[in-house]
């Protein structure tokens, strides 16, 4: 097996609606489908993210591990991530190429965005 992104990402909240801002507003994700506090956002070519608000079956599943969103310049999400208010866990961290930084979303949980290295970089790690 070969995992060459994220394809799905499911998160349970208590804060329905306050994590589905979290996700639109602050990280720009787009709705796909919503309803009955489900909702699926895209987040890249192939790549959702399910949020399941109190009371539908998803959210017992979706206990959440640490994922990353792939962006372009993790600084500028930094800086973004900042004026939004939300909370940074740690400084930029960098490793062969790799560019990134966790923060907490609304109920917590801990996301990380991620920059990595151009095609090649497989052959300096």
């Amino acid at each position: 097996m070969r995992v060459t992104g994220i394809s799905w990402l499911g998160v349970g909240t208590k804060d329905f609606e306050t994590t589905l801002a979290f996700f639109t507003d602050v990280l720009g994700l787009e709705i796909a489908a919503a309803g009955g506090k489900v909702a699926l956002l895209r987040a890249g070519p192939a790549q959702t993210v399910e949020i399941f608000g109190e009371g539908t079956r998803g959210k017992a599943l979706t206990v959440p591990p640490v994922a990353a969103f792939e962006v372009a310049d993790v600084e500028a999400a930094r800086r973004e991530l900042e004026a939004k208010g939300v909370e940074l866990v740690g400084e930029i961290g960098r490793w062969n190429g790799f560019e990134w930084l966790y923060f907490r979303g609304p109920d917590r949980h801990v996301y990380a965005v991620k920059r990595t290295p151009p095609a090649g970089w497989e052959a300096t790690a």
